[in-house]
């Protein structure tokens, strides 16, 4: 398999703009509810351990 062969997908004909575009949003949107959701696990996890170390 050459590079041509392997890349001939990029292009999408005159629809490539908008191909791309909506791939990228979704790659960026994945991404920001990965990272908020891993930020707010970890604000969670701190809170909870907060809470009940007072208890003690």
């Amino acid at each position: 398999m050459t590079m041509i062969e392997f890349f001939s997908f990029l292009p999408y004909g005159k629809y490539a703009f908008y191909v791309w575009l909506a791939y990228g949003i979704s790659a960026l949107t994945i991404i920001a509810l990965f990272v908020t959701a891993r930020r707010n696990h970890f604000n969670t996890l701190s809170s909870l351990s907060n809470k009940y170390s007072r208890i003690k």
